[in-house]
């Protein structure tokens, strides 16, 4: 059966970013970090996964090494601070709530960035109103803002990235009004810069001859359909301006569910590291909740250092589960199991995970009734049970863990210079003196 693809031309989108959003909360409750560089390290201070301005015009690159760059950064005034993720998404969130004054519609794309509908405003007021958004977060969270504006996602997505491009003509608001800004700017992009082309189909493309995303854009729908897929005809629509995806409906349901960090130092003991498991078992069960999913399968991994001259252990195992589960306690049981034949004393361990496959919806209720367990039947209790602690550990900060998790606290990540939870945490709120 063939799959139709269809648009709708009267619809008006903006993409609403924060700029730097990392360094930008960071610059905000520390004064003494105005107008200096700052980089925001990853988890364990690794790496720089968010530089400023300031410190891009330093040298600094986003991905650099941290020890291998410490001492120049350093020398260059660099300011350095670890991931602060509860201000971080504390920020995040009243960035959206802010937004919801500005349209009934907003559909939250990652933690800095949201699509909202600008529906039924005069095409020649939306630059105005694209510059109150700007405004307004800037007085409210002391943030700033850029706006891409677009007749379709793709468009405002468009719109924004050159709004960055151009900062100093459009001062942070670009809105695509007509047919010749349009062509000038997808004139001057890459068709790999297009929202949802990756490397791949970028280079297939190219292959192709379709270099740019104005090329792309004047691709005959019909022909793009017959041999290209679906995707990218809707691709070929939006850069029309006939918006034909709706951010909101876009499929996040995930095949796999992974969860795993690297430890701060390296951990020898079993408990520490069932500790470990126990916490990365905990949050992966949420996000399968979350989805409305269970799973057949636990995996397991572990691993040493392979950049350290010490003995290396790599082992990684997967167990079918009895009866699909979406219950952290059964995760853990079955996760704990596989780590106590794959770990071996002597051998110091850099990182553990847990992986959830063959995920299947809660809906189904596909349960497997053995006469040996009585596990299937004690599912759906376990699952209202899970409902309940689920909506625990979104009310309370602490909420409710498992008691294998708070077990030991060793190999939790290292974050040497991480600033203050000031929103989220009472005793780390700014204190003024008068």
């Amino acid at each position: 059966m063939t799959q139709t693809v269809s648009g709708n031309k009267d619809q008006v989108w903006a993409l609403v970013d924060v700029q730097s959003f990392y360094t930008a909360c960071e610059q905000l409750f520390d004064p003494k970090l105005a107008n200096k560089p700052v980089v925001v390290l990853s988890n364990n201070d690794g790496c720089c996964v968010a530089i400023n301005a300031q410190a891009k015009a330093a040298g600094i690159k986003r991905g650099a090494v941290w020890y291998k760059i410490e001492r120049e950064a350093k020398h260059a005034g660099v300011e350095v601070r670890s991931s602060n993720y509860s201000l971080y998404a504390d920020m995040s969130q009243r960035f959206i709530d802010e937004l919801r004054q500005f349209s009934p519609q907003v559909e939250q794309y990652s933690i800095d960035e949201a699509f909202i509908r600008l529906d039924g405003l005069a095409t020649e007021t939306l630059t105005s109103y694209g510059k109150s958004i700007v405004e307004v977060i800037s007085n409210r969270l002391g943030l700033a803002v850029r706006v891409g504006i677009g007749t379709s996602p793709t468009l405002a997505k468009l719109a924004n990235n050159a709004a960055k491009r151009y900062e100093n003509r459009v001062h942070g608001v670009l809105h695509i009004q007509t047919e010749r800004q349009r062509q000038w700017l997808l004139e001057r992009m890459d068709v790999q810069e297009v929202w949802g082309i990756g490397t791949r189909l970028a280079t297939r493309l190219k292959t192709s001859g379709i270099t740019t995303a104005w090329q792309l854009a004047n691709q005959d729908v019909a022909f793009m359909r017959q041999l290209w897929n679906v995707g990218l005809t809707r691709t070929v629509l939006e850069l029309q301006g006939i918006s034909c995806i709706d951010p909101g409906d876009i499929d996040v349901t995930k095949k796999q569910i992974l969860s795993s960090r690297s430890f701060g130092v390296g951990i020898t003991d079993q408990q520490e590291l069932q500790s470990a498991l126990a916490f990365h078992c905990h949050r992966a069960g949420e996000k399968l909740r979350k989805q409305g999913s269970q799973a057949s399968s636990v995996g397991v991994y572990i691993r040493t250092n392979r950049y350290k001259q010490l003995p290396q252990h790599n082992k990684s195992s997967m167990e079918s589960l009895v009866c699909p589960t979406q219950d952290t306690q059964k995760l853990i049981i079955s996760a704990q199991a596989q780590l106590a034949k794959m770990y071996r004393p002597g051998y110091s361990y850099q990182k553990i995970g847990v992986m959830l496959n063959e995920l299947s919806p809660v809906s189904q209720n596909k349960l497997q009734l053995d006469m040996f367990s009585g596990d299937a039947l004690q599912e759906s209790k376990r699952r209202d049970l899970m409902l309940i602690t689920d909506r625990l550990n979104t009310r309370y900060k602490n909420g409710l863990k498992p008691a294998s998790v708070i077990a030991t606290s060793n190999w939790h990540m290292r974050q040497a210079f991480r600033s203050n939870r000031w929103t989220t945490m009472l005793d780390e709120i700014p204190m003024a003196k008068c």
